[in-house]
């Protein structure tokens, strides 16, 4: 019977995102109560208990970077910083549902092994903060539990060519490893895993905003803040 109510949640929350797209199509809803109305709504589904540590900036034209461990990351940011926006890998825009409701939400697509992908990126992120949008980057560029890797310094490189601010940002779970969406994890599977678990943590935690001096040096500044979470579980 666990098994069965697990599906029936995981199938659930397409058809919740489905019900959120076809609700954005009403010229007279607000994409951004719908967004943190979606946020709020699945991560109560997953049963997620999240705590937010520091004060989250609602400045205009704010750059937010941290580290990236699971598709969750995504609702999280949207429940925690209102008319947040993301930048992501080109593939998420192609999967079932959520990859019609990432577009809607203004996802800044890009494809990692193309030039000019990256270039138009760059371009769309500049006009977004022009605009005043907030703006998710993570620079690791994929999902991870622990930041072994260097972060891209592209992001720190935008803020500091046009006197952005950043705000830091780090996330961690309990069950770690269960939440973490890397490997060979695929999708269905593992959010089926999530419901099958009794709760699940979160805390994500938020520096103040800073400003970039040096796009090399803050990049590894904030991807060593990053990596001081909790250890895998």
């Amino acid at each position: 019977m666990k098994a069965l109510s697990s599906l029936n949640d995981s199938m659930g929350v397409f058809a919740q995102t489905y019900r959120y797209l076809q609700k954005s199509k009403d010229p007279s809803s607000c994409v951004e109560e719908l967004k943190q109305q979606w946020a709020h709504d699945i991560l109560g589904r997953l049963r997620l208990k999240l705590q937010v540590v520091g004060e989250v900036s609602l400045d205009k034209s704010l750059l937010y970077v941290g580290n990236h461990i699971s598709y969750l990351d995504i609702a999280i940011l949207l429940r925690s910083v209102p008319g947040i926006s993301f930048v992501a890998k080109h593939e998420i825009s192609s999967w079932p549902v959520f990859g019609k409701a990432a577009q809607k939400i203004e996802t800044v697509f890009v494809k990692r092994e193309n030039g000019d992908s990256r270039k138009s990126a760059r371009k769309s992120i500049h006009e977004a903060l022009d605009r005043g949008q907030r703006v998710a980057i993570f620079p690791s560029g994929t999902t991870c539990i622990t930041e072994k890797k260097p972060w891209k310094k592209g992001a720190f490189e935008i803020a500091h060519e046009q006197n952005y601010r950043i705000q830091p940002f780090r996330i961690t779970y309990n069950p770690l490893r269960a939440a973490a969406y890397i490997d060979q994890d695929f999708f269905p599977v593992h959010l089926y895993s999530l419901f099958a678990l009794e709760n699940i943590e979160a805390t994500i935690e938020f520096h103040e905003p800073v400003n970039v001096t040096n796009p090399l040096e803050d990049c590894r500044r904030w991807c060593e803040w990053a990596r001081k979470v909790s250890s895998p579980a």
